[in-house]
C-alpha cells in the first residue's frame, strides 16, 4: 500500500486537467528505478456504483457470485471487481435477447452485427445509458455475469528514488467528459481526481520494472528525450537521476503540449536545470500558441542536423507518449534525418534506425502506448 501525500494540478487555466501525485512508500519495502512504471489498482466511483445499483432496482447488499469461492455484495463487486464506466458487448447482447419483437430489437441487432457501429455505440455509453435506452429486467447476478474484470493501470513514474527517497511521483492526465447530460471520468483517473484524500487515502500499488527504457550506465553518454504531454514523466525522473549521479553527458529535452501558459509541465524545474547547465537544450512545441499547429515531430525535423551530430557521436534517443500518431511521426522523422544528414539511401536510413539504433546498439528506446 502507498499513501497519497500530495496531489495538485499542473495545468491551471487549461481545458484539460493534469495532476501531480506523490505517494509515500516509506516502510513498504517497495523499490523502483527511473524508467519503471507504477501499477495502480483502481476502483469505480462511489456515485457511479450507487446509480448503477439504483438503475438495476437492486440493493447494495444483494449477494452475487463473481467466480470466487465466496459470494460478495453487489456494491463490493461493482466497486472493486468489475468495469462499469463503459459498457460491453456481452451486456448489450443480453439486452437484445431480452427485448420483445419490434423496432428496438431490430435496431440493436443491426448495431451488434456491425463491428464499427458497435464500437462507436459502446465507446460513449455506460450501463446506465443502455438501461435508460432499453427497458428490460436484469437481475444483479445476470448483470455481473456480463462484466469484465478491472485491470490495473500503469503510469510512468516521474521521480527518481535518488532524488525522492521513499516517494513515487506520477504525472496523470485526468479523463473527464460529458455524455448524455452526465459527467464521466476515466476509471483510474476518476478515482484519483475525485476520491483521493491527501494524507488519508492509501492505495494498493505495484512496480512494473523496465528492462530497456533506462538511461545509459555510462554517465558520459548524451541523451535526447522526446516526451510531449504526460510523456514527460519518465524524463523528469531521468533528469533527477542524471543530476543525482553527477552524469557528465549532455541532455536534450523535446516537450510539446497545447499552450505554454497553462500546460508547460514542470516549467520551473526545466528552466532551473537550464540555468545550472544540467539541461543542455530545451526544445518546445506548443501546438495552439500560433496560427500554424506545431508538434514535437516538427521540431525534430527542424533540428535534424544537430540531432544527427548527437546520434553520430553516440547519443541515446528516448520517446515516451502517444503510440498512434506522435511516435510514428517521430520515427519517420528520425529516418528522414538519417537519410538527409547522414547522407544515406532511404533503405540504409531505415536499416540504421530500425536495426542499428534500436536492436543492435539499443540507443533508440521507446515507451509508447
Amino acid at each position: 500500500m502507498a499513501k497519497v501525500v500530495e496531489a495538485y494540478t499542473i495545468s491551471e487555466g487549461s481545458g484539460k486537467e493534469t495532476n501531480h501525485y506523490v505517494f509515500s512508500i516509506k516502510g513498504s519495502g517497495i523499490r523502483y528505478k527511473s524508467g519503471d512504471a507504477m501499477g495502480l489498482y483502481p476502483k469505480n466511483n462511489k456515485r457511479l456504483v450507487k446509480d448503477t445499483i439504483v438503475k438495476l432496482r437492486a440493493k447494495r447488499n444483494d449477494l452475487v457470485s463473481t467466480g470466487d469461492v465466496e459470494e460478495t455484495t453487489l456494491e463490493n463487486a461493482l466497486t472493486h471487481r468489475f468495469v462499469i464506466h463503459r459498457a460491453g458487448k456481452k451486456f448489450l447482447t443480453m439486452v437484445h435477447d431480452k427485448l420483445g419483437k419490434g423496432k428496438p430489437k431490430r435496431e440493436l441487432k443491426a448495431i451488434l452485427d456491425d463491428a464499427e457501429e458497435l464500437e462507436k455505440y459502446l465507446f460513449v455509453r455506460d450501463y446506465i445509458d443502455i438501461m435508460n435506452e432499453y427497458q428490460v429486467k436484469i437481475s444483479p447476478q445476470e448483470f455481473v455475469d456480463t462484466l469484465s474484470p478491472i485491470a490495473p493501470r500503469l503510469y510512468s513514474i516521474s521521480s527518481s528514488p535518488k532524488a525522492h527517497l521513499g516517494e513515487i511521483h506520477l504525472t496523470v492526465a485526468i479523463v473527464k467528459y460529458n455524455n448524455f447530460e452526465r459527467d464521466r471520468y476515466g476509471l483510474a483517473t476518476g478515482d484519483l481526481a475525485r476520491d483521493i484524500e491527501v494524507n488519508k487515502t492509501e492505495v494498493p500499488i505495484y512496480i512494473q520494472p523496465t528492462r530497456d527504457f533506462v538511461i545509459p550506465q555510462d554517465g558520459s553518454k548524451d541523451i535526447i528525450m522526446v516526451g510531449p504531454g504526460t510523456g514527460i514523466a519518465p524524463f523528469r525522473a531521468f533528469m533527477e537521476e542524471r543530476v543525482s549521479t553527477g552524469a557528465t553527458g549532455r541532455n536534450w529535452l523535446f516537450f510539446g503540449e497545447v499552450h505554454e501558459e497553462s500546460t508547460f509541465f514542470y516549467k520551473d524545474e526545466w528552466f532551473d536545470y537550464m540555468k545550472k547547465g544540467q539541461l543542455t537544450k530545451l526544445t518546445t512545441a506548443f501546438s495552439r500558441d500560433q496560427k500554424e499547429k506545431i508538434y514535437v515531430q516538427n521540431r525534430i525535423t527542424n533540428n535534424g542536423k544537430e540531432i544527427w551530430e548527437w546520434l553520430d557521436n553516440g547519443a541515446y534517443f528516448f520517446i515516451c507518449g502517444d503510440k498512434q500518431y506522435m511516435a510514428k511521426d517521430v520515427h519517420k522523422a528520425l529516418i528522414d534525418i538519417a537519410e538527409k544528414h547522414g547522407k544515406m539511401k532511404r533503405e540504409d536510413a531505415e536499416h540504421y534506425v530500425n536495426q542499428t539504433l534500436m536492436k543492435e546498439e539499443h540507443r533508440y528506446l521507446r515507451d509508447v502506448y
